[in-house]
Formats: structure tokens, C-alpha cells, sequence
């Protein structure tokens, strides 16, 4: 989006229809004000939202940003939070989630750009709420399964390191690569390796990677070869699931023998 080229007054408010559970909305020139209306695609349910604010370098944001209330705009990112990577999430109230985002300079002329990154969850049905412990819990069987079929990163590694950033309430771990299963690239590309070793077109032959988890999952320093499963959020890669090894290879036969895999699984 353009504000340059845009009808709308330094006054509008133009409203942006979003039906994606990600994406990354650029609005160039801040003019005005943009009312984000986000929805899952083709379904009717609660989810949790949570977005990102990237800061293009000025002193101060290119646009601040509310969540829309009941009676009231509730401030997510302000002229305070200059230069916070801080991620802001959210509970939808049936089944939408209203965002106001107001150019901070509708008359600048200084190229200035609004880049915000967003990220749809679906709660579980008769959910009440959004539940911090769901992210938490070992995967079940089945949720192995398709968490294996469908992750934008599936590896063996072992955990080199792990670093708490209190400011994004996330557990940074530093993944040593010792089998690299799958990965797809922020760009879609996707990469199924059948190598028993690192794949050598990989990043320029990385052998380490970085996993985010919840803060609050207090994960810890696991011994041994684990099986990790990410899915790109909000430009990191997220854990869904790290089955121990041993275990895994376990689990590949009976879900296999079962008819519970919803892809050849692999160890």
C-alpha cells in the first residue's frame, strides 16, 4: 500500500479486509488510517492473534497502532516502543480482531514505512480462552504425525544453548543440526533432503539453527538427539513439537501400522 498514491485524506480511515492465517501487510508513506479487520480463512472460530511492528530506523514509528475494544482503543505500539521487537497477541472476539493503525506524519514527505507482520491461531472448539500450558504440553501421536508432515522445519539436532529474553517472552535454543529432515524458506521454497548429513545447499552449509518456545514453557538444557519440529511465525521458527529420538523412531511404526501417518515418516 501506498499513501502517496492513495485517495484518502490525512483524515480517512480505509479498511483492509485480512481472510489469511499469516501475512505482512507494507504501507509506504503512512497517510491516515488503515482499520485491519483479521479473520480465519473459510471458518468461523476463536483464535489468537499476535502481531509484530518491524521499525523501519526513524526516531520515531512510521505508524501507531490500537486494538480495537468494545468501547476503547487499547495502544500496542506507540511512539514508546521505538525499536521494540516485541510481539503483541490477543484473544478474537467472535471470530474477528479489529486493528486501528494512524500514520504517526500523514504530511511527512520522508519515505517512511508501516511494516507489520501478523499471525492467526485457531483455539481449540468450546475453547474459553487462550490457555498458555497448550503450548507447553508434549505433542500426542497423532499431533506428532501431523506435525512431522506439515512443519516448515523438521530436524535431528541436539540443543547447544539456550538463552530467556525477557523483553519477547521467548526461549531462544541453538539447534546443532545433526540430520536435516525438511525445510521450507520464508520464500515457500521447499527443500525434502534424504541425506543422512546435513544438506550442503542448506544456508550456505549451516550446521546450527535457532528454535523459539513460549518463555514460559521453561524448557531446559535436554541431553541427548532430539526431532524438532517448527513452524515459521511472525519470521522465526517456532517449535511445535521435539520428540526425543528414541522415542520417535518408536512412534513411526505404530502410527505406521495404525494408518495414522499422513506422510512417510522418518527418523
Amino acid at each position: 500500500m501506498n499513501g502517496l498514491s492513495s485517495s484518502v485524506s490525512s483524515r480517512g480511515v480505509t479498511p483492509v479486509y485480512l481472510r489469511c492465517t499469516a501475512g505482512r501487510i507494507t504501507w509506504l508513506y503512512p497517510k491516515g488510517a488503515l482499520r485491519l479487520l483479521l479473520r480465519l480463512p473459510a471458518q468461523d472460530r476463536e483464535f489468537r492473534a499476535c502481531i509484530k511492528l518491524h521499525h523501519d530506523g526513524g526516531k520515531d514509528i512510521a505508524a501507531r497502532l490500537f486494538l480495537e475494544g468494545p468501547r476503547s482503543l487499547h495502544p500496542l505500539y506507540t511512539n514508546e516502543h521505538v525499536g521494540t521487537k516485541a510481539v503483541r497477541c490477543f484473544n478474537s472476539k467472535n471470530g474477528l480482531v479489529a486493528i486501528y493503525v494512524e500514520a504517526a506524519d500523514a504530511n511527512s514527505v520522508v519515505k517512511r514505512i508501516a511494516d507489520i507482520e501478523y499471525d492467526l491461531q485457531p483455539l481449540p472448539r468450546n475453547a474459553h480462552g487462550y490457555d498458555p500450558s497448550e503450548e507447553c504440553r508434549p505433542c500426542t501421536g497423532e499431533e506428532l504425525a501431523h506435525a512431522f508432515c506439515t512443519s516448515d522445519l523438521v530436524t535431528r539436532g541436539i540443543i547447544h544453548g539456550i538463552e530467556n529474553s525477557e523483553e519477547l517472552h521467548v526461549s531462544q535454543l541453538t539447534i546443532r543440526i545433526t540430520k536435516l529432515i525438511r525445510h521450507t524458506t520464508e520464500d515457500g521454497y521447499y527443500k525434502d533432503i534424504e541425506s543422512n548429513s546435513v544438506d550442503n545447499s542448506f544456508e550456505d552449509n549451516i550446521k546450527e539453527i535457532k528454535l523459539y518456545v513460549a518463555e514460559h514453557c521453561g524448557v531446559t538444557h535436554g541431553v541427548g538427539e532430539f526431532v524438532f519440529m517448527a513452524r515459521r511465525k511472525l519470521g522465526d521458527l517456532t517449535i511445535k513439537c521435539a520428540p526425543r529420538l528414541e522415542d520417535w523412531a518408536v512412534l513411526i511404526n505404530t502410527l505406521s501400522e495404525q494408518g495414522k501417518a499422513h506422510c512417510v515418516l522418518r527418523s
